[in-house]
């Protein structure tokens, strides 16, 4: 202190050598030590994180110091990495666009920090995506620039499988909900949204599923079973925006986490109303169709009748003119019998279709064939 009486030469020297009891090296050395432990564990942090810490010259560019990090995702040594500036890190395609966005940040705030994603080269000459922090500090008047980058490789692989997967949900001509397990929609695809008759897939969000089916309670029901059953195939009638029903093919699942727990639900959604219209036509064509077979069959019968009639008296006429009307009427009789095999074939073919669909090769012997049929003696 200013107050203090002045020492003796002798008394100063020994302060100075660290021999007194108010020795100067006696009181700042304990001080110095626990400095330089501090310092020495907060670089063993550094170097035990994950991501490569660069301190850069700003005026040259150089590599001032790098934590351990930094050497082993490039593939350097600490002291290749001191004598290379950071610039060449860069992959040469990115350089001259790293330069300009490092000038361009020169005049933010000291406080500021700024990134952007730039390809270091590694030693083997692999260019590795990261994602660069850096901001502006100062030491003893000079000024360096602190980067730290972070390895994205993982992290772009993974928003590549994730636009892919965007993309084949938004592309798929079936439509596609996601719900939060209350029912609340989260997510429609394109496909849904046009399905439906919505001009925007917006206009879903926070909407509760069971607001697309004729029947709510089939949409709940939907829901439950899901929860429950974690998947379900169920045709139903969907509800567009106008309120126009339509068939619909609803088959849905529980996304689940790692741990097996549900996260959301997912729908696929079919319009099959084609479907169900074509099948409604089959059904009244072959109930027609039956129908049809019945009454050839009677009117077979009612030809018969009075054909035998018309036998009988010419077989009771003594001319020449009722041999023809015999012969006449055999071969109407001939006609009716190939009718009736025809008719018969018809309801087998009618029979098969229902047991095996349209599609089923229907057995050869069932074919209607009716004018290669030989004549058989009455």
């Amino acid at each position: 202190m200013r107050s203090d009486p002045p020492d003796d030469p002798d008394t100063l020297r020994e302060k100075i050598i660290g021999l007194g009891e108010a020795s100067l090296h006696k009181s700042y050395y304990p001080e110095l030590q626990s400095r330089l432990a501090e310092l020495e564990r907060f670089r063993a942090l550094l170097d035990q994180t994950h991501d490569a810490i660069f301190l850069i010259h700003a005026e040259t560019g150089n590599l001032a110091d790098v934590n351990a990090s930094a050497g082993m995702c490039l593939g350097y040594s600490r002291e290749e990495l001191l004598t290379t500036p950071f610039l060449n890190l860069v992959a040469p395609q990115q350089k001259a666009g790293f330069a300009e966005f490092v000038r361009m940040n020169c005049d933010q705030p000291p406080a500021s920090h700024w990134t952007c994603i730039a390809s270091l080269v590694s030693r083997e000459g692999r260019e590795i995506p990261m994602e660069v922090t850096a901001r502006f500090v100062a030491f003893d008047g000079e000024q360096y620039i602190v980067a730290i980058a972070r390895d994205i490789t993982d992290r772009l692989q993974a928003e590549r499988e994730l636009k892919i997967k965007e993309s084949a949900l938004a592309s798929s001509t079936n439509g596609i909900l996601i719900a939060d397990l209350t029912g609340a929609i989260m997510y429609a695809n394109p496909g849904f949204v046009s399905m439906f008759g919505y001009e925007r897939g917006g206009a879903l969000a926070g909407r509760n599923l069971a607001a697309f089916f004729a029947d709510p309670a089939v949409g709940e029901k939907v829901a439950d079973h899901l929860l429950k059953d974690r998947a379900i195939v169920e045709e139903t009638i969907g509800l567009q925006s106008g309120g126009a029903p339509f068939h619909i093919q609803v088959s849905g699942s529980v996304v689940q986490n790692d741990a097996g727990q549900p996260l959301c639900i997912m729908l696929i959604v079919m319009d099959i109303t084609e479907r169900v219209v074509t099948d409604q036509m089959k059904r009244e064509a072959y109930t027609q169709l039956g129908k049809n077979i019945e009454q050839f069959a009677i009117l077979g019968d009612h030809i018969r009748n009075p054909l035998q009639v018309i036998v009988g008296y010419a077989e009771m006429i003594d001319d020449p003119l009722a041999r023809k009307i015999l012969d006449q009427s055999n071969r109407i009789d001939e006609i009716i019998t190939r009718l009736d095999r025809g008719w018969i074939e018809s309801a087998n073919v009618r029979k098969f279709l229902r047991r095996h669909g349209d599609d089923a090769e229907p057995p050869a012997p069932i074919f209607v064939r009716i004018a290669a049929t030989k004549k058989e003696d009455p």
